[in-house]
């Protein structure tokens, strides 16, 4: 009996700590922002020097539309330069790529922009300390690069992050997880 009336404190105690909590979707998506996690670009890395990544920016009509200069093989003449060349049309899509990264013909590029849409669900610890924050984000404001992207951009991504309260605050821990779609 004792058992039971116990285990009844701890569910009411850990209701309590919840419906008490000052983190809901309103502060999640704050704290979000203050830490500036969203909105935030979303980019891929261009391998300027691959012959297959040349291939695929024709395929896919990037040379076509005027963002890229591909040339599909190295010929004597051009042996140290890139295969891939970008054009005046892709300035406003290139992001500040790293001198490693450049030194080997590697350019970063924008496809989109992620931003915050909503939270899905809250899941906060029985101590009342943790929180596990499951919410959705969305790719807009898509560039002509979105082709190259390798990963699924239709409708609403799943993320996941985690929140702890200290000294009565809430404290994003700066990771996301990206998490599989639900069928």
């Amino acid at each position: 009996m004792m058992r039971i009336i116990k285990c009844i404190a701890s569910v009411v105690f850990t209701a309590i700590l919840i419906s008490c909590s000052d983190l809901d979707n309103s502060r999640v998506e704050e704290l979000l922002r203050t830490e500036s996690a969203y909105p935030r670009v979303v980019d891929i890395r261009v391998y300027c020097n691959d012959q297959s990544t040349a291939r695929e920016v024709v395929d896919k009509n990037l040379a076509r539309h005027g963002y890229v200069k591909a040339r599909l093989v190295h010929t004597p003449d051009d042996i140290g330069k890139p295969l891939i060349t970008f054009t005046e049309q892709a300035a406003p899509y290139l992001v500040e790529t790293n001198d490693t990264l450049r030194s080997i013909d590697i350019q970063r590029v924008k496809v989109a922009d992620e931003v915050f849409r909503h939270v899905r669900n809250i899941e906060i610890s029985p101590k009342g300390d943790r929180a596990v924050v499951d919410f959705s984000t969305e790719l807009v404001n898509r560039t002509p690069f979105i082709v190259l992207f390798q990963q699924n951009i239709a409708g609403e991504q799943l993320r996941r992050t985690f929140f702890t309260k200290k000294d009565d605050r809430w404290m994003w821990d700066g990771k996301i997880v990206k998490m599989p779609k639900k069928e």
